[in-house]
């Protein structure tokens, strides 16, 4: 499937991103550094860019992404999950948990 280009699918993919990295309870900094990558090579707009550097500096979270834009390239959204997950060479009981959580949320049959 090709991925869609919408930055609005984007937007919505890192704030999903972001509650993935969270859901250790830690932010790793190769996890944040992912994140910001990701942002620019998707051409993330500067604003939304600089909202997610402040949500990391001060350990906010950004709000719920928007699933039912993220379903329309579920395999895109799981993929780019994996990575991050696995970004930081530690993969937690938690991350998986919201793995499999959102196998669910995107319609997807469990692993």
């Amino acid at each position: 499937m090709t991925p869609p280009t919408d930055e609005r699918f984007y937007i919505e993919l890192l704030k999903l991103l972001l509650h993935v990295a969270w859901s250790d309870d830690e932010l790793n900094p190769r996890e944040a550094q992912a994140l910001l990558g990701a942002a620019q090579r998707w051409k993330v707009p500067l604003h939304e860019l600089q909202r997610l550097e402040r949500c990391l500096e001060l350990g906010e979270p950004l709000p719920a992404p928007n699933l039912g834009l993220l379903r329309q390239s579920p395999d895109e959204v799981l993929s780019t999950v994996r990575t991050l997950i696995h970004s930081d060479a530690q993969v937690h009981f938690a991350e998986e948990e919201m793995l499999a959580q959102l196998r669910e949320m995107l319609g997807l049959p469990p692993a």
